[in-house]
């Protein structure tokens, strides 16, 4: 699950300056972005590892605004999504961000030595869906075949899941948290969220 989310964060950053009225492709936007990310990786390598709440900042101004939070929290609850009240989901989603800032942040610093590699659309792809394929080579073994799944909304295409070697990001937040919600409860669940992304600050 690490690795799913460090993926995400390297080859998200850098979608602030196109947010308003782009007009790219999914395919586009990948390849684009992670070349400007990867460039400020090994440019701020230092700031990232040593200035304290610097690369949080980066993450939350430049790759939260374009994932789809509610949709990832919609399917990451599933069932439980259905029955929580909206206190409840804004309170999850609340949490769940802070956990993938926190959890994951530092480790964008060691990958600046990363490569993408964007595969062009396979046949004609209509609707509000579209499935990017791509390599990941991250210098050791086998390139990591990357799929970013993106959804339109009001206008602009989000991300709302990951898929690395056939694994889903939602998928598997989805398997654990709702295991941990039948053992204990939803509240339980963001409880304990809240109380290890407290700790860390």
């Amino acid at each position: 699950m690490n690795k799913l989310i460090t993926i995400l964060i390297i080859t998200l950053c850098g979608f602030t300056s196109w947010v308003s009225a782009d007009e790219r492709t999914p395919e586009q936007i990948v390849e684009q972005t992670s070349a400007e990310l990867l460039t400020v990786i090994n440019e701020q390598s230092d700031r990232i590892k040593n200035e304290d709440g610097y690369v949080n900042q980066v993450i939350d101004d430049l790759i939260l605004p374009v994932i789809d939070l509610q949709s990832m929290g919609k399917l990451i609850l599933g069932k439980h999504w259905k029955t929580a009240s909206e206190e409840q989901r804004s309170q999850f989603i609340s949490e769940f961000k802070s956990m993938l800032i926190r959890t994951y942040a530092k480790s964008v610093a060691d990958y600046g030595h990363a490569k993408v590699k964007v595969f062009p659309p396979q046949g004609e792809q209509k609707g509000k869906r579209h499935r990017v394929k791509s390599h990941l080579d991250l210098g050791s073994g086998t390139p990591l075949q990357v799929d970013y799944v993106f959804r339109r909304k009001d206008g602009d295409w989000k991300v709302f899941d990951l898929v690395v070697d056939g694994l889903s990001l939602i998928k598997n937040f989805r398997t654990s948290f709702s295991q941990e919600i039948s053992e204990t409860s939803l509240d339980a669940l963001i409880e304990r969220l809240a109380n290890t992304n407290a700790k860390a600050v």
